[in-house]
C-alpha cells in the first residue's frame, strides 16, 4: 500500500517538465531557466501557502543588466524573483493573475498540471518568445513612448521605476546613451519620495556609470 502524500512536483515533473526541456529549459522541482539571445527566460511554479492550487510565474531578465538584487544574472540559479520583468502565466496577453485548483489527489494534481501545460504551449511559450524578440518593444521602445505609455511589453513588468531603470541600463548595454539617459531621468521622477536606495543608485547610474 502507497502511504505517500501526493504532491505537485510529480506532475510538473511527468506533464510540464519534458515540455519545457523540449523548448530548451533546464531545471528541476518548480523551477525552470534558458538562455534566449541576450535574455534568460524562467518558468517558475508557485504553490499557494495553503495548498490546492498553484499559479505558473514567468519571467525574463537581460543578460547585459544586474538582476533585481544587484548582482550579475546567473542563468543556471536566478529565480523568477530576482527577474527584472515578470507576469503571471494566463490564457490572455494581458497582465491576469490566474490560478490552477487541484484536491490532494494524484489525479487531481496530475489533471491541473496538464491544463497548465496546454496554457503553456498555447500562450505561455510565445508570451516568452515575443516579449523579448529583437523588435520587442523591451528592445526597441524609447523613452517618450515609454512615458506616454505607448508600448506592449505583454504583460511582463514591474513597477515604472523599476521597469525605467531596467531600461535605462538595458539602453547604455546596447549603445543607446540619450536614450539611457532619459529613462534613468524617467525612473528619478516616478521613484517614490520613500525610495532612497533606488534614488541613490539611479543618481550613481547617471553620473559614472551602471552601478
Amino acid at each position: 500500500m502507497n502511504t505517500c502524500t501526493p504532491r505537485i512536483e510529480s506532475a510538473i515533473r511527468e506533464h510540464l517538465a519534458p515540455v519545457l526541456r523540449a523548448d530548451g529549459f533546464a531545471g528541476s522541482g518548480r523551477t525552470f531557466r534558458r538562455v534566449a539571445g541576450q535574455w534568460i527566460h524562467v518558468v517558475n511554479i508557485q504553490v499557494w501557502r495553503y495548498g490546492g492550487q498553484f499559479a505558473v510565474n514567468l519571467a525574463v531578465q537581460p543578460m547585459a543588466i544586474p538582476q533585481v538584487c544587484g548582482n550579475t544574472p546567473d542563468s543556471k540559479k536566478i529565480t523568477e524573483e530576482l527577474c527584472e520583468f515578470r507576469r503571471r502565466m494566463s490564457e490572455s496577453q494581458e497582465r491576469e493573475d490566474r490560478w490552477w485548483q487541484h484536491d490532494s489527489t494524484d489525479a487531481s494534481m496530475a489533471s491541473a498540471v496538464q491544463d497548465a501545460t496546454a496554457t503553456y504551449t498555447q500562450v505561455g511559450r510565445h508570451l516568452l518568445n515575443d516579449a523579448t524578440a529583437k523588435d520587442a518593444d523591451l528592445n526597441t521602445v524609447t523613452p517618450s513612448e515609454f512615458a506616454k505609455g505607448n508600448f506592449n511589453f505583454l504583460g511582463f513588468g514591474s513597477t515604472e521605476c523599476r521597469m525605467a531603470f531596467a531600461l535605462a541600463r538595458l539602453r547604455r548595454a546596447q549603445g543607446q546613451l540619450d536614450d539611457s539617459r532619459a529613462f534613468a531621468a524617467h525612473a528619478f521622477q516616478s521613484a517614490g519620495s520613500s525610495a532612497i536606495l533606488i534614488k541613490a543608485e539611479i543618481q550613481t547610474f547617471l553620473k559614472h556609470g551602471d552601478a
